[in-house]
């Protein structure tokens, strides 16, 4: 499949992946207003048989391994050249595909139409649309025109309720623009929450009083599953999306969220119902978005606030959204309701974009798979063809660091562990999905070799004090984390084998590190132990009750006995709870806390009147916790003071010291005969043979 088109032709239609709804004159399309809504399931059989096309195609992926198709797409992306370029040439901030592919969509249409701006980015992090739009608007205007606030939310990376695999962790934009993200009352970030949206649409009200006039929705959810079903899997996130835009938008305002494929009918119903309470809707997937994938951005313009019948719909949807099972594929009107050109009009969308996907799917296939010199030497110089049409299409200039919203040496910063891991096939990973334990063990071990590789070993670490004031107790509050899903404090490669470990042997490794806590006198004797594990098995599922009630007792007897020294053995500091304790106890109430290997010593108790004075008001805050409802204790301290900080850098190599070990004994040949039941341990001939089977 040699390039059918010249580069010129190729460029060209790289950079108009677009379609707009044309509104007829008369016969205007109206909303909807008849009751009930969410009353009739149906599909379109043209729409399906699209569907069906595509997944044939997608199909072909199937037994081409994650990562190094991922890896070859990437090499081979035309637009690939384009971010390289703006990191390192043109030094623009946070530089990421989405940030290039927003910088896009506001040059290509009128999403920004005045310098006095109030903007909400929804399923933000890591922040990259924030710092392209900063970008754009002192490319095109002068600094002393611009006046822009803005507000952002997204799943929050400091709750640790929240899953590792669910939310975006890196905070190095989030943590310097702190004060500007919404986290909702349950501190959980989750925009499915109804809850959460009305008390989003309260604070922007309170914090943006002249409206909002833009707001964006870039959310998206892993779908590597059941890649055949991202847009049932995605639909009920859109529709969050799009009922906090429609009621936080300001009249005329703009709007721009993500979606992918539309052929099911719960989409047909949103595209019709943005026809109708926008002037103007557009399709449009940017140069810069992957040619294989489904993702394309519907811009929406000029928003028609007053439509009529448009609160009856947002209630509908939200009595929707209430229910936490409804997948939300339910088409939101009746057949009837969608006029017969509309649907031509949107069926002719699907079929664009499904030809622009297919060509993409099976171009990098050709790529990969033959040896034709042409072909590739064709793709390389439509990287630099592509890479300057950018440049001079969106007239790309460097940005003054000064302007920046954070520093560029505080964006730089290494994102910490990064480990090589080996995802397979679709076809290996269902394989292995219902294969027997054997398999799966053998897969960990892999997994965690390679972790053991790249993992450095905990070495000394004398905290010297941060804080030269005495620290102010800040609690935040939330909703109680049931189970411990992500942590800030310990590497993302360790905890997702933690969450690989837990799925094969529904043993939750964070138990079973045999962690101690020991209070020591002054001659050196043991005072009292603490055991970090759960009670009872109730306990297991409820992290938030068995760290209270850890920590409570703990500093109950830091009041009663003063011990000299405090030991904690294997005891893992992996919430912003347990991290703030340590942190005041190390600041305020030691004079000197030691990291060694697994073991944190903290010795010479200050007898000082404010040290203790500190030690009861914690002893209050503790005691005086809640375990129900949105007012559980997250943290003691502000966030900023746990993060970025060598202590920090010190709890993430302990935790990550501590985990590692535990793995190892979880995954050792000893463990085997006991945890599995098993007379004799794994055979070597055993994993050979799964050895061959998986690789």
């Amino acid at each position: 499949m040699r390039p059918k088109l010249s580069i010129r032709e190729e460029v060209e239609q790289l950079f108009e992946k677009k379609f707009q709804y044309q509104k007829p004159k008369s016969d205007v399309w109206l909303l909807p207003t008849q009751k009930p809504l969410f009353s009739e399931f149906y599909q379109y059989e043209s729409l399906q048989e699209l569907k069906e096309q595509l997944n044939n195609v997608k199909s072909k992926l199937n037994n081409y391994g994650v990562q190094e198709w991922s890896t070859h797409t990437n090499r081979r992306d035309p637009s690939g050249e384009i971010s390289w370029r703006l990191k390192n040439e043109t030094k623009a901030e946070f530089v990421t595909v989405a940030w290039c592919k927003f910088f896009e969509c506001l040059h290509r249409y009128p999403l920004v139409t005045q310098t006095e701006l109030n903007t909400l980015h929804l399923c933000e992090a890591p922040g990259a649309f924030i710092a392209a739009l900063n970008h754009y608007l002192h490319s095109v205007h002068k600094k002393e025109e611009i006046n822009w606030q803005w507000r952002s939310t997204t799943l929050n990376p400091y709750y640790e309720g929240n899953a590792l695999n669910e939310m975006v962790t890196d905070d190095r934009f989030i943590f310097h623009t702190l004060s500007n993200w919404l986290f909702h009352k349950d501190f959980t970030g989750n925009l499915l929450n109804v809850e959460n949206i009305a008390h989003m649409i309260e604070i922007c009200a309170k914090d943006l009083p002249a409206g909002v006039q833009l707001i964006t929705a870039d959310g998206s959810i892993d779908c590597s599953a059941q890649p055949d079903c991202q847009e049932e899997i995605v639909a009920r996130l859109l529709f969050a999306e799009i009922l906090s835009a429609l009621h936080i938008l300001s009249p005329n305002g703009n709007f721009l969220i993500k979606m992918f494929t539309l052929f099911e009918a719960c989409s047909v119903s949103i595209m019709f119902m943005l026809n109708c309470i926008f002037e103007h809707v557009h399709i449009f997937k940017p140069a810069t978005s992957k040619r294989g994938n489904s993702e394309v951005y519907v811009i929406c313009l000029n928003y028609q606030k007053d439509t009529s019948g448009l609160p009856h719909v947002l209630e509908a949807m939200r009595a929707r959204l209430l229910q936490p099972n409804d997948p939300m594929v339910m088409p939101l009107f009746a057949k009837s309701h969608i006029p017969k050109d509309f649907l031509l009009q949107h069926n002719a969308a699907c079929r664009l974009f499904l030809k622009l996907q297919e060509d993409g799917i099976e171009g990098s296939i050709y790529a990969y798979e033959s040896k034709d010199r042409y072909y590739l030497r064709h793709l390389h110089q439509l990287r630099g063809v592509v890479s300057s049409m950018y440049y001079n299409r969106y007239k790309v200039r460097p940005l003054a660091e000064e302007l920046c919203i954070v520093q560029q040496a505080d964006i730089n910063k290494a994102l910490g562990l990064s480990v090589p891991f080996y995802g397979g096939s679709y076809t290996e990973r269902e394989h292995l999905r219902q294969g027997d334990l054997l398999k799966q063990i053998y897969c960990l071990r892999r997994e965690f070799n390679q972790l053991e590789k790249c993992s450095t070993g905990m070495r000394t670490y004398s905290h010297v004090k941060l804080h030269a004031k005495q620290l102010q107790l800040q609690p935040y509050r939330g909703a109680p984390v049931g189970q411990l899903l992500s942590s800030l404090f310990a590497s993302e490669p360790v905890l997702l084998l933690r969450l690989r470990l837990l799925q094969t042997f529904a043993l939750d490794p964070i138990w079973q590190t045999e962690s101690k806590c020991l209070l020591y006198d002054g001659s050196n004797h043991i005072m009292r132990e603490f055991d970090y594990a759960p009670a009872n098995s109730d306990d297991e599922s409820t992290f938030y009750k068995v760290q209270r009630r850890v920590f409570v007792a703990l500093v109950d007897s830091l009041l009663e006995q003063r011990p000299a020294k405090i030991v904690f053995q294997s005891f893992l500091f992996l919430s912003h709870y347990a991290s703030s304790v340590l942190l005041l106890l190390a600041e305020e109430i030691y004079e000197e806390t030691e990291f060694e290997n697994q073991t944190i010593t903290l010795t010479g108790l200050s007898n000082e009147a404010k040290a203790m004075e500190q030690l009861q008001q914690l002893q209050q805050l503790l005691s005086e916790d809640v375990t129900e409802g949105l007012d559980a204790l997250h943290s003691l301290l502000p966030l900023q003071q746990l993060h970025k900080n060598p202590f920090a850098n010190a709890l993430n190599l302990y935790n990550n010291s501590v985990l590692v070990s535990c793995y190892r004994r979880m995954l050792s040949e000893e463990a085997f005969p006991t945890r599995f039941r098993q007379d004799e341990p794994l055979e070597t001939t055993a994993i050979n043979e799964i050895a061959t089977i998986v690789c």
